[in-house]
């Protein structure tokens, strides 16, 4: 039975896109075979392991070497990526791996799971417990006998008889139904899937959009993370090669074949999901998306359809390579793409955790080594590396995608979100560092996330504008919102009534020509019209400014307009160098890190840079920002940003 079945033009809201990617790609070549083989694979998650089996008591349990305690899930994390590595030829992590399944099974059944997250442990402990059970079979029988007094409903804390509350059934449930799935295929559980049918059916097939990305968050306002969305997806995906059969299988199935595509045509150069909300520039996004990616390849290959495999074989390769340039010579990686020392969580979100998002890390990525079989495929290029695109995301997300080859702008739309501000998030470029244009913007409510250093300030690309009471506005100062905003909850992106269209969008194989017009009650203004213009290496922005036809606020004059610009300041452990030059009369900024420069060239006659006191130092996931604007007289500015 072919199980690739491209996507369903009828429910697939980028049905077009697909189709005109996939004609890039029939007429494209393979690319030059991948180096990232099995056996590097198996080594980069053996560097991982054997850094944490360091930190294992006699007990089993995995203790963070900054907490001091064990966190959350890691020691079933650990169990399931030392288990498949056991089953790569690491015979020495047997004894490892088997005290941490022991440990994780005790901790599960008893209720006594660090930091309350017994949801998640079910999928790692079976994992770990298919691979072990047959190298130590008495053990395997004392672990079945333990496993076999789950009560879901009791056991597990997202559940409705807990919660009484399906707005709470949000990714943890998902990720547990995952787990027990597994369990009912091992003979453990009972095998009828209605209780399971039912959560599915109800709670998680609504939350996806037509673009088959999860929206995670209560269901009546989701606040809509891309890492809940690809981590639900991941679960999902283990769950339905476990063997999973019940009612909503057909459904389910379409949703994550359409998320894989949805991921892939948005994938950035340098393999990073895109950023928004909760948990973004984590590097198990990138984790869950190599699952995600290398599963896809499979089932297309199988299927005949070898471009298409070839593809989301680069796309996974793409993921790997994201996530390794940030392992450490010790063997773990920075869990944030940052290089403060882990001890100051700067970029953490209130519970990321070191050895936490390490192994969980890990144990995706053991996930994907477990599933992946020998066939050799060539490698195609992903949707950034053919033609030019621009996309925009449906439901909640409230994300522009724009790309040339080989470059790609990330641009978030909502007026009224203090914790995801408007503008251009992300500029990536193959063959540049990801930070050089910045892969994250500053904040106007830090909400989950922590900083050890810099302030807080709603930091991005995005226009300024002079009004005639001698303040500078901003497009993140939004407008005053019906609910205050709750990091949990979510933001309506129309409450309080802005809006966002995209006014123009023009594209040829190497140019892209996209107009973004916002509205709403903005301070002296009624909306902003960004003009953004692309071409590989070149970037010029336009921003106007002004007031409706009958406006209430069309006395107000706005006699500048501005541009922010965030510059990148420093990862932790190296610093830009960011000054100004006069070229052919006109004062640029050259920004220079890790001997890459990026230069910004205002266009508009009579421009002057700032570098105003109240974004001297901003912080980012990345690292600290420093803002600098761009002023010009009037209400219409442009500049241009180069990249080499």
């Amino acid at each position: 039975m072919k199980q690739w079945n491209r996507w369903n033009p009828s429910s697939y809201g980028w049905a077009n896109e697909a189709l005109a990617y996939e004609q890039q790609l029939q007429q494209s070549q393979p690319l030059p075979a991948s180096d990232w083989t099995k056996e590097r694979k198996v080594h980069m998650l053996s560097q991982m392991i054997d850094y944490y089996a360091t930190h294992q008591q006699d007990n089993g349990a995995i203790i963070d070497p900054h907490s001091e305690a064990e966190r959350y899930y890691s020691t079933p994390s650990y169990a399931l990526a030392a288990a498949v590595l056991v089953s790569s030829g690491r015979e020495d992590l047997l004894d490892s791996a088997a005290k941490a399944l022991t440990h994780s099974i005790e901790l599960l059944v008893s209720e006594r799971t660090p930091d309350q997250h017994p949801d998640f442990f079910i999928i790692m402990i079976m994992g770990a417990y298919r691979i072990l059970k047959s190298r130590l079979p008495e053990q395997a029988e004392l672990w079945k006998q333990s496993l076999a007094t789950i009560e879901p409903e009791q056991t597990y804390l997202f559940t409705m008889s807990k919660m009484k509350n399906p707005n709470r059934m949000i990714n943890w449930n998902a990720i547990m139904l995952s787990g027990e799935v597994i369990r009912q295929a091992e003979g453990i559980a009972p095998t009828d899937t209605a209780w399971i049918d039912d959560y599915l059916q109800q709670y998680h097939l609504p939350r996806f959009t037509s673009l088959g990305w999860y929206e995670d968050g209560p269901l009546n306002r989701p606040n809509s993370p891309f890492a809940y969305d690809i981590a639900t997806r991941y679960h999902l995906s283990v769950m339905m090669l476990s063997g999973y059969q019940g009612t909503t299988v057909s459904e389910l199935q379409t949703q994550l074949q359409h998320g894989a595509i949805s991921s892939l045509l948005t994938l950035s150069p340098l393999g990073e999901l895109p950023p928004r909300g909760r948990s973004a520039q984590h590097q198990w996004n990138e984790a869950a998306a190599a699952f995600i990616f290398t599963m896809q390849a499979q089932q297309a290959y199988a299927d005949g359809e070898v471009q298409w495999a070839g593809a989301f074989r680069h796309a996974a390769d793409l993921t790997w390579e994201a996530i390794a340039k940030w392992q450490m010579p010790d063997g773990y990686v920075q869990i944030v793409r940052n290089h403060y020392p882990a001890e100051e969580r700067h970029g953490y979100e209130v519970y990321s955790n070191h050895t936490t998002y390490n192994l969980w890390t890990a144990a995706a990525l053991a996930y994907t080594l477990w599933y992946e079989q020998a066939e050799e495929i060539m490698p195609y290029p992903i949707p950034v590396e053919l033609g030019s695109r621009t996309l925009q995301a449906d439901g909640w997300f409230e994300t522009v995608f724009s790309s040339v080859p080989g470059q790609q702008l990330v641009i978030h739309t909502a007026l009224n979100d203090p914790y995801m501000i408007p503008g251009v998030a992300r500029i990536q470029r193959a063959g540049l560092h990801a930070n050089l244009a910045t892969s994250s913007s500053g904040h106007q409510n830090q909400g989950f996330t922590e900083f050890s250093i810099g302030d807080i300030f709603p930091l991005s690309h995005m226009p300024a504008w002079h009004t005639q009471d001698q303040v500078w506005h901003h497009l993140a100062e939004g407008f005053p919102t019906v609910f205050p905003f709750d990091r949990d909850a979510g933001v309506d992106p129309s409450d309080g009534g802005g809006s966002y269209t995209i006014a123009e969008s023009a594209t040829t194989s190497d140019r892209s020509h996209l107009v973004i017009k916002w509205q709403g009650p903005l301070q002296g203004i009624d909306h902003v019209i960004a003009t953004y213009e692309q071409s590989p290496g070149h970037i010029v922005i336009t921003y106007e400014v002004g007031h409706d036809q009958d406006s209430e606020q069309s006395t107000q004059q706005i006699d500048h307009i501005g541009a922010w610009i965030p510059l990148f300041q420093s990862d932790g452990q190296e610093s830009s160098v960011i000054e100004t030059a006069t070229q052919e009369s006109t004062e640029v900024i050259i920004l220079t890190y890790r001997g890459q420069q990026l230069r910004i060239v205002p266009v508009t006659p009579h421009s002057m840079i700032t570098f105003p006191q109240e974004a001297e130092q901003v912080a980012s996931r990345n690292g600290l920002l420093r803002g600098a604007r761009i002023e010009a007289p009037g209400q219409r500015i442009s500049f241009e940003i180069g990249l080499p």
